[in-house]
């Protein structure tokens, strides 16, 4: 008689509260299970910028945050990435229009490296030496804004217009060459962050969260 094979029991998992550190401080950004909170170390969390905001308009811009700190229950994690939709980037490009990607990569206010990829769709076709002029000068342009601002102002900035008009900027510099029909941050990446402001934060938002679990006593 075959012998049985033994089964494995259930590992069990607790589910974690993930909470952004950066872009939207204190922010509580989804929640993860893991069997053991080492295992939620260097694990990415997705979100939707829709599911912070509540606004349907921002669901075409997604998030990436990168977990590394868990305190009891509460796991804190960086910004690392901005992507478009796919979907939106596909609707928006059309048959008599032309798509120009730019890659700037610079250094931002607090130190942090980025890779910018913005995204321009013109209003028809346009030729080549069109397409090299209006990368110069977007890419001309970035590298003079992206020192002056945090990580947090750009990413808010392509999103929220606000704390400055980037989106608007580009546009202008680019019709110059060629009338534009959208500009849209196709992603970000963070290369390398600046360690000390993020450090700063982080204690600032645990704090916040313990206060508000206390009911602020």
């Amino acid at each position: 008689m075959p012998r049985r094979k033994a089964r494995r029991k259930g590992v069990s998992k607790t589910w974690y509260q993930v909470y952004a550190v950066d872009m939207f401080p204190d922010q509580w950004i989804g929640e993860t299970p893991a069997s053991d909170p080492e295992k939620l170390l260097n694990r990415n969390v997705e979100v939707s910028v829709r599911d912070i905001t509540g606004d349907f308009m921002h669901e075409k811009y997604k998030l990436w945050f990168h977990i590394f700190k868990v305190d009891g229950n509460k796991a804190y994690a960086r910004f690392i990435k901005e992507m478009l939709n796919r979907d939106y980037m596909r609707s928006i490009i059309q048959r008599r229009s032309s798509r120009v990607d730019i890659q700037t990569d610079s250094i931002t206010g607090e130190g942090s490296e980025v890779r910018v990829f913005t995204l321009i769709v013109t209003v028809t076709r346009i030729k080549s030496s069109q397409k090299h002029a209006i990368r110069a000068k977007v890419d001309e342009y970035l590298k003079e804004v992206i020192p002056k601002h945090t990580v947090e102002d750009l990413i808010k900035s392509y999103i929220f217009k606000e704390p400055i008009l980037i989106l608007s900027e580009i546009q202008k510099a680019a019709s110059k060459v060629a009338p534009v029909k959208y500009v849209e941050l196709r992603k970000m990446l963070l290369l390398k962050q600046s360690e000390t402001p993020v450090e700063m934060k982080t204690t600032e938002v645990q704090e916040q969260i313990e206060s508000s679990a206390s009911g602020g006593r």
